[in-house]
């Protein structure tokens, strides 16, 4: 799971994916899915930084938010 910050980001790498499923309600899912952002949304490496530890969510106006990752999905 990642946990999106307030770091906007001017360097990003390359697009690993898109966000498959929105759902604000807790539950389990697979694919990328987002209880914040919108299906369709794309996601990013960061340069210099593995998607291992963070990635880039594409938000409004082509700017790009850090989201670090905090567990893998299902994890406690």
């Amino acid at each position: 799971m990642y946990r999106v910050t307030d770091i906007y980001l001017n360097e990003i790498k390359e697009e690993i994916g898109v966000i498959t499923h929105f759902n604000d309600l807790e539950g389990t899912y697979t694919g990328n899915f987002s209880n914040e952002y919108q299906k369709g949304t794309k996601l990013f490496s960061i340069k210099g930084i593995g998607i291992d530890e963070a990635i880039a969510i594409k938000v409004e106006n082509g700017k790009y938010r850090q989201a670090n990752r905090e567990s893998k999905y299902g994890e406690k």
